[in-house]
């Protein structure tokens, strides 16, 4: 038997996902999100991807060998760390000859004056997609869908795609090496690589910010999934989770969404390098061989610390995975 996605479906009884209390996923995960009905697939950003382009630069990528595409969501009124990512990481059009592109992504604002501000920051940069979505938190997995349509869209020449957070620094030395030896041995294709959570439950407090209800998610356990703040992706990943879309039910949670339903229900095995993510308070004290590194505190001082700190040991970096 198929599912909508083509695929053959999977017996989750020998997969052991334990979302019941001990007892396996298979037919209450089937009947809820493979068998999905209509009236679950009719959101028209999610299901029908009806996206409009309020700002777009289809230039960024277009006649470019995009070795890599790393796509930052942002909100629209953080002009500050837009500028701080330009100035570090950003910055870095190409590493040991191989391309990369960064994008900030954006959602609908109602406060004219800031969205005259960022339509000029984004004809000066050229580096701003923004979205007919409205920008709110309970609206990321609009803003993820909305990455993959724009990546399919404009960028699907790029050969791998980071999706992260502003609070990410990547550190590009290490990153685009760690790559080109995928694509050397043949690794290229179905990479989903993160900070994977496996023991994650949904909060039932409607008074908490991540509250959940029992008809958005009926199960007591998440399914494995990606933390939100990056992920690594190669490009055929990014399509195939983008057309999925269309057929799983919506859930606000855009990092259980993306990398837990779409890719379990595209048979996508998530994986966890060695180093891959470091959470930093202030300054790095040895040697950086972590993929990224997480600002805990937000701080632009803790960012551009950690940014100095990775392109002064570019050289002395022997770091194994």
């Amino acid at each position: 038997m198929y599912n909508s996605f083509g695929n053959e479906k999977t017996n989750y009884d020998q997969k052991k996902i334990h979302l019941f209390h001990g007892r396996t996923v298979s037919t209450q995960f089937e009947r809820f999100y493979i068998n999905a009905s209509h009236d679950e697939l009719i959101d028209p950003f999610i299901h029908q991807h009806r996206y409009e382009l309020l700002l777009n630069n289809a230039v960024k990528c277009r006649g470019k060998h995009i070795f890599l595409l790393v796509f930052i969501h942002i909100a629209p009124g953080s002009f500050a760390k837009r500028s701080l990512i330009r100035s570090t990481f950003g910055s870095i059009l190409s590493f040991h000859n191989k391309r990369i592109e960064h994008v900030f992504v954006l959602g609908r604002i109602e406060n004219a004056t800031m969205q005259q501000e960022i339509a000029h920051e984004s004809k000066i940069y050229m580096d701003i997609v923004q979205g007919n979505f409205k920008d709110t938190y309970r609206n990321l997995t609009y803003k993820l869908v909305f990455s993959l349509f724009w990546v399919n869209n404009f960028c699907k020449n790029a050969k791998f795609v980071i999706k992260m957070d502003d609070d990410i620094i990547i550190n590009i030395p290490l990153v685009v090496p760690y790559l080109i030896e995928k694509f050397k041995v043949g690794k290229s294709v179905n990479v989903l690589e993160c900070k994977t959570i496996t023991e994650n439950i949904p909060v039932r407090d409607r008074n908490n910010k991540w509250f959940i209800t029992l008809e958005e998610y009926p199960f007591t356990k998440f399914l494995p999934y990606c933390a939100g703040h990056s992920s690594i992706m190669s490009i055929d990943v990014v399509r195939k989770m983008y057309r999925a879309s269309k057929n799983v039910p919506y859930l606000w949670l855009e990092d259980v969404y993306g990398s837990g339903f779409l890719a379990l229900l595209l048979k996508i095995n998530m994986f966890m390098p060695k180093c891959y993510v470091e959470p930093v308070l202030s300054g790095l004290y040895e040697i950086p061989c972590s993929l990224f590194y997480l600002n805990i505190l937000k701080k632009d001082s803790n960012a551009l610390v950690l940014w100095n700190t990775i392109t002064k040991n570019e050289k002395r970096l022997d770091c194994s995975f």
